[in-house]
C-alpha cells in the first residue's frame, strides 16, 4: 500500500474545495452582475439628460410667492428646488418671465431680455439657475418668437416708420372701402384671416395709417419673420439666456411664424367669420414650410452651447409629415395628443391607438408626451379625481421625454372663478354667460403647499384666489400619508431611471385575447435588451376588472408589483393569470 494518499479523500478535504468552488462561482457572477450595472449606468449617462429627465412646467405667477405681493417669482420657485429635486424631476419649464405689460401673462414680450418686476430681477434669474445646477435640475424658459407686445420698443419705431424696424411687423395699406370704415382712414383690412382670439387679425394704426396682422391679441403684433434683421435678433435673443446658463427653450406658437407673402388673399372655406375654427384650413396663415430654415438656425445657435440643450416646438394639430419636418431641423416637436384626443368617451382602446399614432413612423426620433398644461383643463376635471394615478402613470411609463403641469403630482383641480374675478383675456373677451368656455384661469390657480393660509403660497392676497379644497389636497398633507398622489408620483419618477424605460418604444398587451376588457384596461411591456422587463396595466373603466389574465402578453405568469397607486405595500409577488384592478387602479409589475 502507498504510504501518499489519495488526493483530498477525506470529507473535510471535500467540504473545502466545494465552499472554494462555490466563492469562485459567487465571484463571478458578483462581478458579472457589477459589470451589467456599469453598463445600465453608462448606458444612462450616455444618454442627453432631456432622455432621461421628467420635464416640470411651472406658472411662475402661481407656484410660490416669496414677497407676499400676492404674486408668485423666482425667489418663490427657488425655495421650491428642494421640493422639485425630491419629486425626482429633472428639468423646470418656465411659463414666460420676460418684461410684459402682462394683457397675455407674458406671452405679449416687450423685451426679450430682461426680467418682468413682477417676477424678480436679473439677479434673481441668475440666483434661480445656480441654485438649480447645485441640485442637478435643469431650466428651460418659455419662448415667444412669432410676436411681441405693442408696447415693444421694435413695435414703437415700426409703428413710426423707421427705416431699420419699418419691416420688423406684417403690415398692410388694406382696401379702399365705400362706407363704415372713418375709423381706419377709409379703409378695410386686406382680406378675411382670423385672429385665434376672435375676429380680425388686422388692427388698423392711427400713427403709421396701415393695417398690422396679429394672429393673437391685437395687443400682439406678429413679427415678420422673412426680415434677416428680426431673425437675427431672435437668434441673439437665444444667444443671451443660453450665457446665462439655460438648457434650453420650448418655442411658442411655431405654426403661426410665416403668413403668405400675399395679404390680398383670402382663405377659403371658413366655418365661421369671426371665430377661429381649430380644423379649419389656414393654409395661408399656418404651417408654412420657412419656419423649418428658422429652427435650423436656432439648433445652430444652441449647439454653439452644447448639442445637449433642449429645444421643444409647440405644436398643436400637425400632420406625421410637419412632425418629422420638425424633427429634421433640430427641434422635438411638442406631442399634445393625449391631450387633443384623450377625454372621458375616449376607451383604453382610444388611448392605445392615440399612442400608437403618436410613436408611428419615429424610427430614430425620441417622442414626447404631456397631459396638463396652462392652457387646457385639469386631468381630475377631464377625467375624474379617482384616475389621476393611473394617468400619472401612463405619462411616466411611457417611451419618451414626459413633461408634467404643477400640481398634477397631487391631484389639484380646476378652481371656480366668476367674471369678475377673471384675469384671462380670452375670457373676458366674452360675456359672463360665455367666459369659462374660453378661461385659462381655472388650471392657473395657486399651488397648494399646505393647509395654512392661501394654502402656503402667499401671505398676501393672491392674484388668484386658491382652490376651496386646498385643507384636503395639499403637499403636506401627501408627504405625511401612508399613500397619496405625490407618494406614487416619486415612486414612477424614480422608476424611470431603470434602462427599461430609456428607448422609444412599447409593446402593447391584447387584454381582448386573455378574455379582457380592452375598452377599460390599457396595458403594455416596457423593456430592452440586457434589462429587466416591466409590465404596466391601469384600468380607466367605471367597475373593477376581476381575474384578467395577463401571463401570455408578458410572458410569464408571476411578477412583483413595484408601484401600486392604490397600495403603500410594494414589493408584492403577483399571479399573473389572474389580476384584479379597481376603478383607476394601476400596476407597474416586474416580470419574473
Amino acid at each position: 500500500m502507498s504510504s501518499k494518499k489519495k488526493f483530498c479523500e477525506t470529507q473535510k478535504c471535500l467540504f473545502v474545495i466545494l465552499v472554494a468552488v462555490a466563492a469562485a462561482i459567487a465571484a463571478i457572477c458578483v462581478v458579472t452582475l457589477t459589470d451589467e450595472n456599469l453598463r445600465e449606468k453608462r448606458s444612462l449617462e450616455s444618454l442627453p439628460w432631456w432622455k432621461t429627465s421628467i420635464v416640470y412646467q411651472i406658472y411662475p405667477r402661481s407656484f410660490q410667492d416669496s414677497d407676499n405681493d400676492g404674486t408668485g417669482d423666482l425667489r418663490g420657485i427657488k425655495e421650491r428646488l428642494g421640493y422639485l429635486s425630491d419629486l425626482g424631476v429633472g428639468a423646470v419649464w418656465l411659463s414666460p418671465i420676460f418684461l410684459s405689460p402682462m394683457r397675455d401673462f407674458g406671452y405679449d414680450v416687450r423685451n426679450y431680455t430682461d426680467v418682468d418686476p413682477l417676477f424678480g430681477n436679473m439677479a434673481d434669474f441668475e440666483n434661480l439657475i445656480s441654485e438649480a445646477k447645485d441640485k442637478n435640475l435643469r431650466v428651460i424658459l418659455d419662448f415667444v418668437p412669432n410676436h411681441t407686445s405693442n408696447e415693444s420698443e421694435w413695435f414703437y419705431w415700426s409703428e413710426r416708420g423707421h427705416k431699420k424696424y419699418k419691416d420688423y411687423y406684417v403690415w398692410s395699406s388694406g382696401i379702399e372701402c365705400a362706407a363704415g370704415c372713418d375709423d381706419t382712414g377709409g379703409r378695410r383690412p386686406p382680406n378675411n384671416w382670423l385672429s385665434v382670439f376672435g375676429g380680425s387679425a388686422w388692427k388698423w394704426s392711427g400713427i403709421r395709417q396701415k393695417f398690422y396682422y396679429h394672429a393673437f391679441l391685437d395687443s400682439q403684433p406678429d413679427l415678420n419673420l422673412r426680415n434677416k434683421n428680426v431673425q437675427t435678433e431672435l437668434q441673439d435673443v437665444l444667444e443671451f439666456w443660453l450665457q446665462k446658463g439655460v438648457d434650453g427653450f420650448r418655442a411658442d406658437a411655431l405654426k403661426f411664424m410665416f403668413e403668405s407673402p400675399n395679404v390680398t388673399e383670402d382663405e377659403t372655406g371658413l366655418t365661421d367669420t369671426f371665430t377661429w375654427i381649430e380644423a379649419d384650413n389656414h393654409n395661408l396663415t399656418t404651417n408654412l414650410p420657412e419656419v423649418y430654415n428658422i429652427l435650423k438656425g436656432w439648433r445652430a445657435v444652441l449647439n454653439k452651447y452644447g448639442k445637449d440643450k433642449f429645444l421643444i416646438a409647440e405644436s398643436y394639430g400637425i400632420s406625421h409629415e410637419i412632425r418629422d419636418k420638425y424633427y429634421e431641423s433640430g427641434s422635438i416637436p411638442f406631442n399634445f395628443a393625449l391631450i387633443q384626443y384623450l377625454n372621458k368617451s375616449c376607451t383604453a382602446l382610444c388611448m392605445r391607438d392615440v399612442i400608437r399614432d403618436s410613436l408611428g413612423g419615429l424610427n430614430s426620433n425620441w417622442p414626447n408626451f404631456v397631459l396638463g398644461n396652462h392652457d387646457n383643463s385639469r386631468v381630475s376635471n377631464r377625467f375624474g379625481p379617482e384616475t389621476i394615478d393611473a394617468f400619472n402613470m401612463l405619462l411616466l411609463t411611457l417611451p419618451g421625454t414626459p413633461t408634467s403641469y404643477y400640481g398634477e403630482e397631487i391631484g389639484m383641480r380646476d378652481t371656480f372663478y366668476t367674471y369678475n374675478e377673471t384675469k384671462d383675456t380670452a375670457g373676458l373677451n366674452y360675456n359672463e354667460t360665455q367666459y369659462m368656455e374660453h378661461s385659462r384661469d381655472p388650471e392657473r390657480s395657486p399651488m397648494q403647499w399646505d393647509d395654512g393660509l392661501n394654502a402656503g403660497f402667499s401671505n398676501g392676497t393672491p392674484w388668484l384666489h386658491v382652490n376651496h379644497n386646498y385643507q384636503l389636497i395639499n403637499v403636506k398633507a401627501q408627504k405625511l400619508a401612508d399613500r397619496s398622489h405625490l407618494k406614487v408620483y416619486q415612486q414612477l419618477a424614480k422608476l424611470r431611471q431603470d434602462p427599461a424605460f430609456t428607448h422609444n418604444s412599447v409593446q402593447f398587451v391584447n387584454i381582448s385575447d386573455v378574455g379582457g376588457n380592452d375598452k377599460t384596461i390599457l396595458a403594455y411591456i416596457r423593456a430592452q435588451k440586457n434589462s429587466d422587463k416591466y409590465l404596466v396595466v391601469m384600468n380607466f373603466g367605471h367597475q373593477y376588472a376581476n381575474n384578467v389574465d395577463l401571463s401570455k402578453g408578458a410572458g410569464s405568469e408571476n411578477g412583483m408589483v413595484v408601484v401600486n397607486a392604490m397600495s403603500a405595500y410594494q414589493k408584492e409577488m403577483i399571479d399573473l393569470k389572474s389580476v384584479t384592478l379597481s376603478r383607476g387602479q394601476g400596476l407597474v409589475i416586474k416580470v419574473m
